[in-house]
């Protein structure tokens, strides 16, 4: 098969293509034929070496169809989304043709999406799942704020978030894309000048829940928008 490994540590240009024996599934795995996979940051660390020793090919999400399951459980030729399951960190992963991966870490998918598209819902949709539902606690009815929502882990918190019948409070530094928020669904857009607490402050707003993806220099801030017990 064709994959695309880490020759060295190093920036875009230590990845390079080449032939691998095609993975064989063990028990408990499915081998899955590759269509498309997405690019997380996750794998730019590996590559550099931050993360120390990693497996040859990166890829932590995929789509595809299913070419093997040992166990019967999945159908050749089904389509299906895979993540984690240690891709590209402790064994190969989905930067190639052919990627085995632990059964419990495949879904079955039926989607219009193409394929492309397919890949990038993974990681995302599972890291804001995780954040709201995980940590949060999100409940229909309640108001988060959903900081750095114009990134794609924060567009994918707002639809959720909507989805499950929160009231969010969509945030960017760009008054452009606020139209995009409200798309989503967005029962209000804030324009983040990284003073957001004065701006819910005046509004008496109150907020239950934060989900920031925006990062360590507006931490303060994110903590003052909650209530008490938020």
């Amino acid at each position: 098969m064709k994959a695309i490994v880490i020759s060295a540590h190093g920036g875009p240009e230590v990845l390079t293509s080449t032939e691998l024996p095609d993975p064989v599934p063990a028990d408990g795995e499915v081998l899955i034929r590759v269509k498309a996979f997405g690019l997380n940051h996750a794998e730019a660390y590996m590559r550099s070496g931050a993360w120390g020793k990693v497996a040859a090919v990166p890829g932590i999400e995929c789509a595809g169809v299913v070419e093997a399951d040992p166990s019967g459980g999945l159908p050749v030729g089904t389509r299906v989304v895979a993540i984690l399951g240690g891709m590209g960190r402790t064994r190969n992963g989905s930067y190639a043709e052919l990627v085995t991966v632990p059964a419990t870490n495949v879904v079955a998918v039926r989607s219009p999406l193409d394929w492309a598209d397919l890949a990038a819902v993974p990681e995302v949709y599972t890291t804001a799942w995780s954040g709201l539902f995980g940590n949060l606690d999100l409940r229909p009815g309640e108001t988060v704020v959903v900081r750095g929502a114009t990134s794609s882990l924060g567009q994918a918190a707002v639809n959720l978030a909507v989805d499950h019948g929160a009231t969010v409070l969509a945030t960017t530094r760009d008054p452009r894309r606020a139209p995009l928020l409200k798309e989503l669904g967005a029962a209000d857009v804030l324009i983040d000048d990284g003073a957001l607490a004065a701006q819910v402050s005046q509004r008496e707003i109150g907020v239950d829940a934060v989900f920031d993806v925006v990062g360590n220099n507006v931490l303060r801030d994110s903590l003052a928008l909650v209530r008490p017990r938020g």
